[in-house]
């Protein structure tokens, strides 16, 4: 099965992309040091004990994370028709097997627990007179999304858990702060650089944990529903570390993200296509129905390539979401804050076609994890989209990703607390040595050319990287992201704009590669060129490494490359295609 890398690669890229800075002028020390602040970050630090000293890092304002802009809802077997084995069965048939099932199934017996102890913290969900309302998404058997405010679920758990963090002692709250790198010595990772805003200096933050929990990548494309701090921050610092990542082919695209020729996606929720609305081609009729039995209710990949393959159709870049057939009032109630978005462009939800096209919104792909978030570092654990716990497999079943980062938000501070209570906590980190003249870079390209790099770089993963791509397509946009790299080569990071910059160029030849590497289509990940799903590859996850001075990419199993006590050694998995 092997066969050569192309001639242009992530190889190619200069080692100011693949290095990670190693240098600070001044350092902090803590129990631990949570980097992001979405339902994961929070979730995991609110159930540390509160003798620990708890850094919270977090690039934009406290609550600002992808986590406040889940709209659909919080997936949970709770409902009287439901069980925990339907919802097992509903994730792995979307997770078009790739998805472990001892992982998903861990999750969903820890559903239930996790809502009860959302709302012991203070998050109010919308209820049918005394029971939790409970409505149903694409791929959902049963109806078991649970929701708040309509259509403002992931702001109601945002709000209420930022307030609980607020009030907890023993806990420094740094936002407005980037992670720039995690430093590891004698095998593990003891710490991460980071930077506040508007300061040049570069601080390390060393703990005997740090857990990455800052989210996706949505930006690397140039339509996405994510926020804009979504740059692939904590994949990018851990591949420059050496752990292990995986799945990085697989990007999910909303299908319905609202089409507006100036501004950023506003996403559609799918819980509207569960209410049943319709998708309609340019001739007014639906598509959906002749590309799976499900129609609308299909899983997502396969929505979102129906909706490609209409525009195409019609020649346009977009296709319509249709409620005119609902109940008005139903709607409005229902989804208050799309009704409210829409309006101010002159769209009612209720009574007029809206324009739609999918857009980049979710990473299946990530480091690896373990459901406690160890990883392939010892000392370094993921939670939340960052990681690649095998859950989501090659394409996420709606709502299941504001629950993986709940429940294995808790189960690795609760991995964490025992260590702590059986007193193997404290490891004698080294003294901080750095060189703190050195600096991160040498260029200065002005904000305007890192603006125009940023801006090419998402329009090379729109055309080539998205919905759809093919061989061709991804050695077209290996070309064009190392050209991109040579123009911003070793810029000095002293702005969140040059961080981001230098991750994104990083992950996108990750993916771009990844891509490149996965002969089939499969999930989020649709070749043209090879568009049959290869049984050979089922259960196989592919496997990432940053090696010396270039990558090592193999198929295995994701708990084999899960660290205890020992430093990783490179390649130690099930044996696969070698890059």
């Amino acid at each position: 099965m092997s066969r050569p890398h192309p001639a242009a690669s992530e190889q190619d890229l200069p080692a100011f992309f693949r290095e990670p800075v190693r240098h600070w002028t001044a350092e902090r020390r803590f129990d631990i040091v949570i980097v992001g602040a979405g339902i994961a970050g929070l979730s995991m630090a609110l159930r540390l004990p509160t003798a620990m000293r708890v850094a919270v890092v977090t690039k934009g304002l406290l609550g600002e994370s992808n986590t406040r802009y889940a709209q659909g809802g919080f997936a949970a077997p709770i409902g009287p028709d439901d069980t925990v084995d339907l919802h097992v069965a509903d994730t792995l048939s979307a997770g078009a097997g790739l998805s472990d099932e001892p992982a998903v199934r861990e999750l969903i017996d820890g559903a239930a627990e996790a809502v009860d102890w959302l709302i012991a913290e203070g998050t109010t969900f919308d209820r049918e007179r005394d029971t939790l309302a409970l409505g149903r998404e694409a791929a959902h058997s049963r109806n078991r999304i649970l929701h708040a405010g309509g259509d403002a679920t992931g702001f109601e758990i945002e709000r209420a858990l930022v307030a609980q963090l607020r009030a907890r002692d023993g806990v420094e709250i740094h936002d407005r702060t980037a992670a720039v790198d995690l430093v590891i010595d004698a095998g593990r990772c003891q710490g991460v650089i980071v930077q506040a805003a508007g300061s040049p200096d570069l601080t390390l933050f060393s703990a005997p944990c740090v857990t990455l929990a800052n989210g996706g990548a949505g930006q690397l494309w140039g339509v996405t529903s994510n926020p804009a701090g979504a740059t692939g921050d904590g994949m990018a610092m851990a591949l420059r570390s050496g752990a292990v990542l995986a799945d990085l082919e697989f990007a999910q695209f909303h299908p319905t993200v609202l089409t507006r020729p100036d501004g950023d996606g506003f996403l559609i929720t799918e819980a509207v296509r569960g209410e049943g609305a319709y998708l309609r081609g340019k001739d007014g009729e639906r598509f959906m129905l002749a590309i799976d039995p499900l129609g609308e209710l299909a899983p997502r990949d396969v929505v979102a390539r129906g909706i490609q393959r209409q525009m195409a159709v019609d020649g346009l870049p977009y296709v319509h979401l249709d409620l005119r057939h609902l109940d008005t009032g139903l709607v409005q109630r229902r989804f208050p804050t799309i009704s409210s978005f829409l309006a101010t462009m002159g769209l009612d939800l209720a009574r007029d076609l809206i324009p739609v096209a999918p857009a980049a919104h979710y990473f299946m792909g990530g480091i690896v994890a373990g459901t406690d978030g160890a990883t392939s570092v010892p000392g370094l654990r993921a939670i939340g989209e960052v990681s690649c716990t095998g859950v989501h497999g090659a394409n996420r079943l709606a709502s299941n990703s504001l629950l993986e980062g709940l429940v294995f938000g808790i189960r690795a501070a609760g991995a964490i607390t025992e260590d702590w209570n059986a007193g193997a906590w404290k490891i004698d980190l080294p003294a901080a040595t750095s060189n703190p003249d050195a600096a991160a870079g040498t260029a200065s390209p002005t904000a305007a050319q890192m603006a125009a790099a940023r801006t090419d770089l998402q329009r090379v993963m729109s055309e080539d990287v998205a919905v759809v791509r093919s061989a061709s397509s991804l050695r077209d946009a290996q070309v064009r992201i190392a050209a991109i790299a040579k123009r911003v080569d070793a810029m000095r990071l002293d702005t969140f704009d040059a961080i981001e910059l230098r991750n994104m160029i990083l992950l996108a030849a990750q993916i771009v590669a990844s891509a490149d590497f996965r002969d089939e289509s499969r999930g989020g990940h649709y070749r043209s060129d090879l568009p049959a799903r290869n049984a050979a590859l089922d259960g196989q996850h592919q496997l990432l490494q940053h090696v010396g001075d270039g990558f090592t990419r193999w198929y295995g199993q994701l708990g084999a490359v899960v660290a205890t006590d020992a430093a990783l050694a490179p390649g130690m998995s099930t044996p696969g295609r070698a890059s």
